[in-house]
């Protein structure tokens, strides 16, 4: 026995693996760069551990963090930006979680039912087969890049964010990020593990992917109405600033999107699948 607890043992050295700073004895951390002193070679448990601390910090912090959102988003984010970083989860630790379940319903879909949504969908659109295949594939394209548009999103959410709050000066463009990191990851963990539950109802998935929409909307009010203690009116008149400047956004980049796909020749998959509707129909 006392073999194999010696094997499970790192060779004992008087200095820091990481800086190489000599350590005084029976210390847990070097005074110099921080590191935590590893005593133990890898195994399962501690390389989960390992990963859960750098990149999920999921532990009492995750449960507490996700109804703590509920109740009082303020006390979470407002913490966060203040630098209360130990009683919830961290802002990219919540987000990278958000992504991770998001992956897991890219998958579930791709694998297991999206012939079966769409079947049960029947959609006119998509009564052609062509066709079909052809919205099959952009919804599929759609959901595989979920994880870069919520990437993309933020900053730009941010920004028109910022603008909308630009006579508040309680929190600065990067401190805005944090908001709507917070925010859309919370509404994507609801958002996916409920489609994730009820994809073997059509109409169920197809309920929860609608109303997500207006959730987003909505959970987003609600949390800068609490952080910036705004009345009934000021959030009103904010909601409809922020959708003005937000469709200008959106068709600038709708403008640019759509033309550079064009000139790329993205778009002669979707004409030819066009022709060849009608030349079947015809």
């Amino acid at each position: 026995m006392k073999t194999k607890k010696s094997e499970c043992k790192l060779v004992v050295v008087d200095y820091c693996r990481n800086c190489l700073k000599n350590l005084p004895p029976n210390t847990s951390y070097c005074d110099s760069c921080g590191g935590k002193i590893i005593k133990n070679r890898i195994t399962f448990k501690n390389l989960l551990e390992d990963f859960n601390d750098r990149f999920l910090s999921i532990d009492g912090a995750f449960p507490k963090t996700f109804l703590a959102l509920f109740t009082k988003p303020e006390d979470v984010i407002g913490g966060y930006i203040n630098g209360v970083r130990k009683r919830y989860m961290s802002a990219f630790g919540y987000f990278a979680l958000s992504l991770s379940i998001a992956g897991i319903y890219v998958f579930i879909i791709r694998e297991y039912f999206i012939d079966d949504l769409f079947e049960e969908m029947a959609l006119p659109v998509t009564q052609n087969q062509i066709q079909m295949d052809l919205v099959k594939k952009i919804t599929l394209n759609l959901n595989e890049y979920q994880a870069l548009y919520s990437i993309l999103t933020v900053p730009i959410y941010a920004l028109i964010s910022r603008i909308v709050f630009w006579n508040y000066k309680q929190f600065n463009y990067l401190e805005h990020m944090v908001i709507y990191l917070y925010a859309f990851s919370h509404i994507n963990l609801i958002f996916y593990v409920l489609v994730i539950l009820t994809m073997w109802s059509s109409s169920l998935y197809s309920m929860f992917s609608f109303l997500a929409m207006f959730a987003y909307i909505i959970y987003t009010c609600y949390v800068l109405k609490r952080l910036y203690r705004l009345s009934m009116f000021n959030l009103i008149a904010k909601t409809a600033l922020f959708a003005l400047i937000g469709s200008v956004f959106l068709i600038i980049i709708l403008t640019l999107v759509g033309t550079t796909m064009y000139k790329l020749g993205m778009f002669d998959e979707l004409f030819e699948s066009l022709k060849q509707a009608e030349a079947s129909q015809a």
